[in-house]
């Protein structure tokens, strides 16, 4: 099906929007509470046993996975 209509699998499109999310927030002013958010670090314990991945746990894995750092990316637009 996919070969018939040309789209990308679904998995493939969670991740470029995923990338696509960190660089619009990459982006953004720092008085922005997204922005703050997304900077800061949760404070406290988490509940015991396998710990639930972050969103940011899988952005860091997509970019591993094509080979790219994030403090690269980061770096370059500072």
């Amino acid at each position: 099906m996919r070969q018939l209509y040309g789209e990308l699998d679904i998995v493939t499109e969670i991740k470029k929007g995923r990338l696509r999310w960190l660089g619009h927030v990459e982006r953004m002013s720092e008085e922005r509470v997204v922005k703050r958010l997304y900077q800061n670090t949760p404070v406290g314990s988490r509940s015991v046993g396998r710990p639930r991945l972050r969103w940011m746990d899988d952005v860091r894995e997509d970019l591993r996975r094509m080979g790219v750092k994030l403090e690269d990316t980061c770096a370059q637009k500072r």
